[in-house]
């Protein structure tokens, strides 16, 4: 046989798949040449430099694409996502890993590495079968039938995901990242390759970075690290990193790497050589691993440290989680892969990261010593360590903006040796910071990253005045359109005197100017000294004018009337260039305005004497008019100006809201903040102190009192038909009709050519009646019809009224008047008429031309259907309308204003039956524009059209399904929108004509049942939503049949368990969650909507009664499924996110739970405005959070700003507001605020039991709180009457091992320390425990505190031997289960005794 070529490799022992796999990988990479590697034990052992493995190769043509859904996102799309510049894919130089084509170099060296991870199994679906020949030729030699037998098929075993650092220095390597992640797909030996971001910097909370999770794309939404973990034993996860960010510097990607690590097997792929690996963030270590079998997560590692002993460290670390730090290479993936696929009894060497629950960042020498080097010492310790390469590419970046295309462009240019290697020394020396204005969703490739001044100086002087030179003008060639500051240097450079210099404006471009020009020194030294100038005049400025940024207010306001408000102010400032700050929504001049001067008079009398002045009078009379023109003639008086149309609540509060959004006030986002918010500002006089507010058409004084500003500095005018106001001024001005001087002035102003006697007749026969007058006028204006025929039909109308009804005098006039006109609207346009009809059941407000557009499923009447098809026919129909003077269109907002009166008129025109018809047909045109969606903020303006008409039009009596649907839908659109008590209202008017008309047993009866219910439980009238609640439900269970649970009824199973919270039966309410949740999950699904709400109030149920484990189990379940179902930023999402971190607090996992709720404060804050209820809600829990880790000054201030917007919102005894409060009493009591946490602590006290009764937990929970309090103003005594007594009724009430009972029984224990009866104390001390050890666990602050004391105890007992001990053991847990600083850890190793702060768990 002849011998092998002496430079091919002999491989022998291949399978007939490893040869076809072999075949495969030679055709598709052309030109790699696979040399033999040795089998390393230790995946460094060979060395550390890298290996170029020759050209990269071309991917074949006719690759097959990873299917999307199995794999997550392409390799492609992952690397442009990187970088949006097709030219930033070429990395070349000794460093790269990456050829011109981006292909990883060695791929076929990598995949022959993590061959070990090609295993099948047996596939677990039934379809997924193949043919057992065996088996078959079997059975056909038994029966002689050939038959096929079949059995499960094989798949591959292992899913994979990748973890890809996504910090700014990270783009560097986009290439290599890319043909790695290319590689691992086409190695064939993963079922899916599932890619995620991790966001490293960006984020600032508390002044240190966060790492945030995202999707497999930049700008993807952020994802929960548990959405990882996968206990199935078949995934692995890599973390690609080049250690750079602040992020691994200070530790905090750790707790994240230790949640993955304890469930699968991690590992960490440093993208440097392993020669850098000591200049980025990596706490890294030398160890020996031992693995217990194949794919076992990284916890069940046993791991030593062999160089403790120089270290310092325990060489066999406690607590933490070894995950293995391997290089970018075939020898270290393949010890990695041999690693995790097979048991390794015997210690191996590795590179290890500790990872840790809580972060302990590396201490440098620097913060030992308490000094910080100077910029030149930095500088001359990189120049100690780097590669003559790197620091040269180092000293020229610093004469330019430094980003990664520039960088490049540089080292490709000027350092031509230098490669990626060298590159990331530079960006990983610590001299380079990522800008401050950096957001995580930003391209890595636009990043400009940011010398120190001093420390450009400090490389610049090390570098060479001509390089220096040379970078800047080859930069300008290539950057200067995208750097202009590239421009202006250049230019400075062959003309440093004429060079203009920089704008002001460009701070940071003047000190990069001026540290080259100094740098060049000699001609340039003189511009120098200009810009270093211009740098001290900057910083001055800077300092003396910074201002707060202005709050910002919430856009979802009342689109109607801000349109109003807008088109208003347009038309006063045609007027005057004197006009007030604020307009709003004030009608249109009258240019036809005559008489009236008494009554105008008399207005501006009464505001002067008592800053009120009330109008009244029958309807028609000009009310609005003598108001709206007193405004026009005073409004100069004025700084802000308000007209309200006050005929209904919902509208006096739409119309506030607005103008709390004008006014920008805090709370303005919602209308159950901005109402009152607006209202205190006109009391207040703030901003403005000279303001005007009308109330137009004001039922009575009770509808509208609520809503007065009284006692402020500004004027209100009232106009209303009700005569009833004396009790609120002495004299309101009674409207009447024209005199008969004012009635003739009115008529010959529209027509000048009539005659004295044919003035005479009309005024006498319309009675001198304003309306009627105008209504005459119009009419004959428009037609031409002589006075002799007008009041020939004039006289035919009142016949035809007084034949029909007995009206008044003024009534006929009126009635007769329009009725003329409403006869010729009919014959000029039937389809104006007809839609004239249809707005007479609408309210008297304006009304959208929208609401006659876009119509389907609803027919009036043959011509009025074609207008509404037709918009040219429309618009015919809206113009003769206005003509007529029968409404006022009012083009700038596209509306139509009927008066009530002619409202009137046009209904009693009509007969019974052709009555119902029409406003049967103008509750259809409503419910056509019902969006169908009242929880979404962007389609409110829609229901804000509808709203003003549901009580005039009688929407609540239609018997259509339809409409009523839109009516479910406009309660919750009130309560979305804020206005819980116009909800509330609203609801038990439809639950009460609903159940007479249709039966309480109706679907959308009781459909409105329910929401009342909820209503009335949000306003906390907990016994009516209780009575309520068990009714719904009891009708729910009566319709259901067969046992089998509806969805309506497991929705009402919901509400009455939430009002079982509100009663203190925390067992009954969790036996009612728990069967819901199971009955949901039998019947709909584990990942229907309903069954994941019945999941979330079942977690709320478990933390109540104190299963806190549990909860954090079924709570992670349900955000998984959320996500998924409902996707990140729904609101159902946050609530479980939000709720889970509350599980976390409450198992003692104080870190975690405030990092959690600090990102979902930053969510919500995206998603809503800053007042929004939601908000302030999760911002309390993150206060409760942030005083559990210690951070006291963080927390007083934030539940400071949440009691005041839920006290401003809801007032002091709402269900919201109480917590919080409880909260800040605590946070009062750290604060060393004793006396104020007493009266605030008292106050919730007695609010609680105002609430939720004397007996409820979160009542008794209140009272230890206060005992604390009074126990630390050295009154003893009272503090063990409270103590004792709530703890006696706790363990009543919830039972003696619920946490809070035990913690009850620890400030107990505490009072009879203080009362000097330590030995109860002990006795107390040693119960809780053991309690405390049984249900929570041993390292549990609770049981901490408990155990500190009980050392107390003892030691005060005298028993000091075993106190020592105890102490000494509870010193080191507090010091691992908090974080470094905590005060708590502090005070137990000073030897003082703990408290247990209890804060109420959310209902």
């Amino acid at each position: 046989m002849a011998a092998e070529p002496p430079d091919v490799p002999v491989v022998r022992g291949l399978s007939w798949s490893e040869l076809a796999d072999a075949l495969w990988l030679a055709a598709v990479i052309d030109g790699a040449e696979p040399g033999a590697r040795p089998d390393a034990g230790s995946p460094g052992a060979p060395g550390d430099e890298d290996e170029d493995a020759g050209p990269p190769p071309e991917p074949p043509p006719d690759l097959p694409a990873a299917d999307p859904a199995a794999t997550g996102e392409p390799a492609e799309r992952f690397v442009a996502g990187f970088s949006r510049e097709a030219g930033t894919l070429h990395t070349s130089g000794p460093g790269s890993r990456v050829g011109a084509t981006g292909v990883l170099h060695g791929a076929a060296d990598i995949v022959r590495a993590l061959r070990p991870l090609k295993l099948t199994r047996r596939s677990l679906h039934e379809d997924d079968v193949v043919l057992d020949e065996d088996l078959t030729a079997e059975r056909a030699m038994h029966d002689q039938l050939w038959l096929p037998a079949t059995k499960p098929g094989l798949v591959r075993r292992l899913d994979l995901t990748v973890v890809v650092d996504s910090s700014p220095s990270m783009a560097l390597w986009q290439p290599t990242v890319g043909g790695f992640l290319a590689v691992l797909r086409q190695l064939g030996a993963f079922r899916s390759v599932q890619i995620r971001l991790l966001e490293t910097e960006g984020r600032a909370e508390d002044g240190i970075r966060v790492p945030v999770l995202r999707g497999g794309t930049p700008g993807a939404s952020e994802r929960r690290p548990g959405e990882l973990l996968d206990r199935s034993g078949n995934r692995v996860l890599l973390v690609l990193t080049d250690g750079a960010s602040e992020s691994w510097r200070q530790d905090l990607v750790s707790p994240l790497l230790a949640q993955w690590a304890r469930v699968m097997p991690v590992a960490v792929v440093h993208m440097l050589p392993r020669r850098l690996w000591g200049r980025g963030g990596l706490p890294l270590h030398q160890a020996r691993l031992t693995t217990p079998g194949p794919f076992r997560p990284n916890r069940r590692y046993g791991v030593e440290l062999p160089d403790a002993w120089v270290t310092g460290e325990d060489p066999e670390p406690a607590g933490v989680v070894p995950v293995p730090v391997v290089e970018l290479d075939a020898r270290w993936l393949g010890w990695w892969a041999r690693l995790v696929t097979r048991a390794q009894p015997d210690p191996v060497p590795a590179m290890v990261l500790l990872a840790r629950d809580h972060p302990e960042p590396a201490v440098s020498w620097w913060e030992e010593t308490g000094t910080q080097p100077t910029a030149q010492e930095r500088v001359k310790l990189f120049h100690g360590v780097a590669s003559q390469p790197a620091f040269r590419l180092a000293t020229l970046l610093a004469a330019v903006p430094v980003s990664l295309p520039i960088a490049r462009f540089v080292q490709a240019e000027l350092v031509p040796e230098a490669g990626s290697a060298d590159l990331a020394e530079v960006l990983t020396s610590g001299l380079l910071q990522t800008p401050s204005t950096f957001d995580g969703d930003q391209d890595g490739e636009d990043v400009v990253f940011e010398f120190s001044a001093a420390v450009r100086e400090a490389l610049l002087a090390a570098g060479r005045r001509s390089e220096t030179a040379q970078v800047v003008v080859a930069a300008r060639r290539e950057f200067g359109d995208r750097h202009p500051v590239l421009l202006r240097i250049s230019d400075a450079l062959e003309d440093p005197e004429r060079t203009p210099i920089p704008d002001p404006g460009l701070a940071g471009e003047v000190v990069l100017e001026r540290v080259v020009m100094r740098a060049l020194s000699g001609p340039y030294a003189a511009r120098a000294e200009r810009l270093q100038g211009l740098e001290r005049q900057l910083s001055g400025t800077a300092r003396a004018g910074a201002e707060p940024a202005p709050r910002t207010a919430s856009e979802s306001m009342v689109a109607n009337v801000r349109e109003e408000a807008a088109d208003s102010l347009r038309r006063v400032r045609e007027l005057t260039t004197d006009s007030p700050a604020v307009w709003g929504a004030v009608p249109a001049r009258n240019p036809a305005f005559i008489g009236r001067q008494a009554l105008l008079q008399a207005l501006e009398d009464g505001l002067g004497e008592v800053g009120i002045a009330v109008l009244h009078g029958m309807g028609g009379l000009g009310k609005t008019q003598i108001a709206t023109e007193y405004l026009y003639r005073h409004l100069r008086q004025y700084d802000l100006v308000w007209w309200i149309s006050a005929a209904q609540e919902t509208q006096i509060r739409a119309s506030l809201t607005e103008l709390a959004r004008q006014l920008r006030l805090p709370g303005a986002g919602e209308t159950v903040t901005a109402v009152p918010a607006a209202v205190d500002a006109l009391r207040e006089g703030r901003p403005y102190r000279r303001w005007l507010v009308v109330f137009d058409s004001a039922e009575g004084p009770e509808s509208i009192l609520p809503f007065f500003p009284t006692g402020g500095p500004g004027e209100i005018i009232v106009t209303s038909r009700d005569p009833g106001w004396r009790a609120v001024v002495e004299e309101p001005v009674e409207v009447g009709l024209f005199d008969h001087a004012e009635s003739i002035e009115l008529l010959r102003n529209r027509d000048p050519g009539l005659g004295d006697e044919e003035v005479n007749r009309l005024a006498e026969k319309l009675g001198d009646l304003p309306l009627a007058l105008a209504q005459a006028a119009v009419l004959r204006a428009e037609t031409g019809m002589p006075v002799e025929d007008y009041l020939e039909l004039f006289d035919q109308k009142v016949a035809e009224i007084l034949a029909t009804a007995a009206p008044t005098e003024y009534e006929v006039a009126i009635a007769a008047a329009w009725n003329v006109s409403f006869d010729e609207l009919g014959t000029r346009n039937p389809a104006a008429h007809q839609l004239l009809q249809i707005c007479a059941f609408f309210a008297p407000e304006p009304i959208s031309r929208s609401l006659f557009t876009g119509v389907h499923r609803v027919s009036v009447a043959p011509e009025l259907d074609a207008a509404m098809h037709d918009p040219t026919l429309l618009e015919q129909a809206l113009r003769d309308v206005n003509r007529l003077g029968l409404a006022r269109l009012d083009y700038s907002n596209d509306t139509l204003l009927l008066h009530w009166l002619v409202q009137l008129v046009l209904r009693n025109r009509m007969s019974e039956t052709h009555r119902e018809e029409m406003r049967h047909r103008a509750h259809l045109l409503l419910a056509n524009r019902d969006p169908g969606d009242p929880a979404s903020a962007r389609l409110w303006p829609q229901y804000q059209l509808v709203l003003p008409h549901i009580y005039a039009a009688e929407l609540i009596g239609c018997d259509e399904d339809w409409v009523r649907e839109l009516v479910i839908n406009l309660l919750k659109f009130l309560y979305h929108w804020g206005d819980h008590s116009g909800a509330t209202a609203l609801a038990e008017k439809v639950v009460q004509a609903w159940s007479v008309k249709f039966g309480e047993e109706n679907a959308l009866t009781l459909e409105a049942s329910e929401r009342l219910g909820f209503f009335l439980w949000v306003l906390g009238r907990y016994e009516e939503a209780e009575k309520i609640n068990n009714r719904t439900l009891l009708l729910y269970q009566q319709k259901d049949a067969g046992g089998k649970r509806s969805e309506q009824t497991l929705n009402a199973q919901l509400s009455v368990a939430v009002v079982l919270k509100a009663r203190g039966d925390f067992a009954g309410a969790k036996e009612l969650n728990l069967a819901t949740y199971y009955e949901a999950s039998r019947a709909l699904g584990p990942g229907e909507p309903k069954t994941l709400t019945a999941a979330h109030d079942l977690v709320v149920s478990l933390l109540l009664t104190g299963e806190y484990a549990e909860a954090h189990r079924i709570g992670e379940e349900t955000y998984e499924r959320c996500t998924a179902v409902l996707g990140y930023d729904n609101t159902a999402t946050i609530s479980t996110l939000n709720i889970l971190a509350i599980c976390r607090r409450e198992l003692g996992d104080y870190t975690f739970a405030r990092i959690e709720l600090q990102k979902t404060v930053e969510r919500v804050r995206r998603l809503f405005s800053e007042d929004n209820a939601g908000v302030v809600r999760r911002e309390y829990h993150l206060a409760v959070a942030q005083r559990k880790d210690g951070y006291h000054t963080l927390a007083y201030a934030l539940s400071r700003s949440a009691l005041d917007r839920f006290r401003f919102r809801y007032g002091q005894s709402h269900p919201n507001t109480l917590p919080c409060a409880l909260a800040h009493a605590i946070d009062l009591r750290h604060a060393g605020d004793l006396a104020a946490a007493r009266q605030l602590g008292q106050q919730a006290v007695d609010l609680y039991r105002g609430s939720l009764g004397p007996g409820h937990p979160h009542t008794v929970v209140a009272e230890v709180g206060l005992g604390v309090t009074l126990r630390q103003l050295g009154d003893s005594v009272a503090a063990h009457e409270c103590g004792e007594s709530a703890f006696r009724r706790l363990r009543n009430l919830l039972g003696p091992d619920h946490p809070h009972t035990v913690a009850a029984g620890i400030e107990l224990a505490n009072d009879w320390f203080a009362l000097g009866e330590v030995q109860r104390a002990l006795m107390r001390d040693t119960d809780s425990v053991d309690r405390a050890r049984r249900v929570l666990g041993e390292d549990h602050p609770i049981t901490l505190a408990a155990q500190l004391n009980r050392a107390l105890d003892l030691q005060r007992l005298g028993r000091i031997r075993e106190a020592l001990s105890l102490h000494q053991d509870a010193v080191a847990r507090y010091r691992r289960a908090l974080r470094a600083g905590h005060p708590a850890a502090t005070a137990a190793e000073q030897a003082t005794r703990a408290g247990c702060d209890i804060d109420p768990t959310p209902l």
